[in-house]
């Protein structure tokens, strides 16, 4: 079967690149061919680009003092040019870019498509409804969700656009979501059944990932206390650097120099490192910090003793599913200065995780198996 993933734009989030690195690679362990779906926006008119310029200049002046100069579209290739390298080396996508308006006429090429993972039914994120819900795809082609996220514990979808969701989702022939409450959500707003399903990250294990980032040979653990913080406002990270100290372990980061992507001096500083260098830092931490779903996600591959610092405008419920399926709840706060050092001392059964984890990619597999095989 010819099978086509869509999920949101893979840039510079490494989870959200795991993530279809992982569904991509189950999918072809089962036997089909994968069409890494790497849809962009149709090219601008000549008129089109100098109102966009137009707007990025006035914009530059006014934020002048604060943000001396604003990315355009090259600048941020050249920014992510060492992730989009994994993309491209390793997800596959389709010969290049997709054009936009000639997606509906490349789906009649497949015989399914996935949707999934990641927040790709989050309107905040995603707001061409009819994009993330394939209404572009014609009625013969097998429509699916692989843990698709909302995002957040309410319902965010106004009604015009919760009326076209659901037209569009009622047509699709298997549906999971990625958090719990999702498939509540789902049933009482779209009146459409579903299942929960562990992000696509948990259905490989470590050894994949070092396979992949080529660093089997490393020992695990030594280096100290890897953090991966979304988030970096300055009192966050003087408390990890509190925490460093009091613990006596150095911190180390896996960021640009300068992490804010949309506006840049010097665009040296903003590249992000490479996705195997990501892997790596789990691989040699003795403990993570993070404020990251994905940064969560890979400690508990890598069994690693980790501490979550919730990220409320990222998605709460996010963290609060994920932990609460390997009953790890006491491992997320709200605030940085809310960790107890004690918390660094409890150990972690990961007997017990591992199990509950090979339960969740068994579980995730099979709902793929039966999805692309069911009649």
């Amino acid at each position: 079967m010819k099978v086509g993933v869509l999920t949101l734009p893979l840039w510079n989030n490494y989870g959200g690149i795991l993530q279809a690195y992982a569904l991509t690679l189950i999918i072809k362990r089962l036997g089909h061919q994968v069409i890494f779906l790497d849809v962009k926006r149709d090219e601008l008119s000549k008129s089109q680009q100098f109102i966009q310029n137009l707007k990025r200049w006035i914009k530059n002046k006014v934020l002048n003092k604060a943000r001396p100069y604003y990315a355009n579209q090259t600048e941020l290739k050249f920014i992510c040019n060492k992730t989009r390298n994994f993309v491209e080396k390793r997800i596959q996508p389709s010969s290049g870019w997709i054009q936009l308006s000639k997606l509906p006429e490349f789906s009649h090429n497949l015989d399914a498509i996935i949707v999934g993972s990641d927040q790709v039914w989050r309107p905040e994120y995603c707001p061409n409804i009819n994009f993330y819900f394939l209404g572009f795809s014609s009625d013969n082609v097998r429509k699916i969700s692989y843990a698709a996220s909302l995002g957040t514990d309410d319902w965010r979808f106004n009604e015009q656009s919760t009326l076209s969701a659901k037209k569009l989702l009622q047509k699709f022939d298997f549906v999971s979501v990625r958090e719990k409450s999702a498939v509540d959500l789902i049933h009482d707003n779209m009146q459409v059944n579903s299942v929960q399903c562990c992000d696509p990250t948990l259905l490989l294990n470590a050894n994949d990932y070092l396979k992949v980032a080529d660093i089997s040979h490393l020992p695990s653990g030594g280096k100290g206390i890897f953090c991966y913080v979304l988030d970096p406002e300055e009192p966050r990270m003087q408390g990890l650097e509190k925490i460093g100290s009091a613990l006596g372990y150095s911190l180390f980061y896996n960021m640009p120099k300068i992490f804010d992507k949309y506006f840049v001096n010097d665009p040296d500083s903003y590249i992000f490192p490479a996705v195997e260098s990501w892997i790596e830092c789990f691989q040699k931490s003795d403990f993570v910090i993070t404020d990251s779903f994905h940064g969560c996600v890979f400690s508990i591959i890598f069994n690693k003793p980790f501490v979550a610092i919730a990220n409320v405008d990222r998605g709460y419920t996010r963290f609060q599913s994920l932990l609460e399926i390997f009953n790890l709840e006491n491992r997320l706060f709200e605030n940085v200065s809310d960790v107890k050092l004690d918390i660094f001392e409890q150990k972690i059964d990961w007997d017990s995780i591992n199990e509950i984890k090979a339960q969740q990619k068994k579980y995730g597999i099979d709902f793929l198996k039966k999805a692309l095989t069911e009649a």
